[in-house]
């Protein structure tokens, strides 16, 4: 099927929201959302406001009586805040898996140890990822790099210390997973409160997807994130289930609410007197029951362990 669709000025977006039935007390706030942010990202928004859709239909595409603009952007500007809460937290810990990772393998192996392909798995993987960085290093100009060029002539790349600087998380997480020393991966997850090596895996890779998430500014707030948290025995009277079992087994939901959990008990033990629990939980206190049961929070979720403040 060809598209065909045109379009539309902000006045006609104004008119086809009202005659969807949503409620617009001021046109000049519409406007300037809806010239800011854009009637496309703003539909995600108000997705939960619209009636429930017929049989065969994917949307309704019209609006529950009463429901007025600010509504939605309620809704948008408390998932930007979420995102920036999410962002600092995932920064830190990001930070921190960078440096006791570094600091373990070079106090082992040396400054160089990224070169090394014998301690890294599967050699085609090593060589695509040091390519990677190779090239990424070759065409960076911060400070750093330039002067251990500028000063060195030998090995070719930095040191490990400097590299993992020009590393995004996502490349990060697959130079940890890619780490043939089981013990020293265990040590890295440990060290940032996780009790595997393969509870780190999931981990990293299921922030540095939900970094991504926040890095482009998309929705969070009801999200059913693709990677799941893993199954950490030691935080399972704080994570929630899945309702009905796949193959004969529960998992874990991917609803925000365990990606918030994670991160809780995870600052917390980077720093017990962090202040971000409080402040997440302050935001998520001041929603309607139903917006917490759309992020998969559960009825009891105030009196679970990771979110007592203590």
């Amino acid at each position: 099927m060809r598209f065909t669709k045109a379009p539309t000025t902000i006045e006609e977006q104004i008119a086809l929201l009202r005659e969807r039935g949503l409620e617009i007390p001021s046109e000049d706030l519409a406007r300037r959302w809806l010239m800011t942010v854009g009637y496309y990202r703003l539909s995600a928004y108000w997705l939960p406001f619209e009636k429930v859709p017929e049989d065969g239909q994917t949307r309704s595409k019209q609006f529950r009586q009463g429901v007025r603009f600010e509504e939605v952007v309620d809704i948008y500007t408390f998932d930007r805040k979420l995102r920036l809460l999410v962002t600092e937290a995932i920064e830190r810990i990001e930070i921190s898996v960078r440096s006791r990772w570094t600091n373990r393998l070079t106090l082992k192996h040396g400054a160089h140890a990224h070169m090394n392909p014998e301690l890294f798995v599967s050699g085609w993987k090593h060589a695509r990822m040091i390519a990677a960085l190779a090239d990424r290093t070759s065409e960076s100009r911060e400070v750093f790099i330039e002067h251990y060029r500028e000063k060195y002539s030998a090995p070719y790349m930095p040191p490990l210390w400097a590299i993992t600087e020009l590393m995004t998380f996502g490349e990060l997480s697959k130079w940890v997973e890619a780490t043939d020393d089981a013990r020293l991966r265990s040590a890295v997850a440990r060290d940032i409160g996780l009790p595997t090596q393969e509870t780190l895996t999931g981990t990293l890779q299921l922030l540095s997807y939900t970094r991504n998430i926040c890095a482009h500014h998309g929705r969070l707030w009801n999200r059913k994130t693709v990677k799941r948290a893993p199954n950490i025995k030691r935080f399972r009277d704080s994570l929630t289930w899945d309702e009905e079992a796949i193959e004969g087994q529960l998992q874990l939901s991917n609803r925000i609410y365990n990606v918030l959990t994670l991160l809780v008990l995870l600052m917390r033990h980077q720093a017990s007197d962090t202040t971000f629990p409080e402040r997440l939980r302050g935001l998520i206190e001041a929603r309607k029951e139903e917006q917490k049961g759309a992020m998969g929070f559960p009825e009891d979720w105030s009196t679970r362990p990771a979110w007592v403040l203590l």
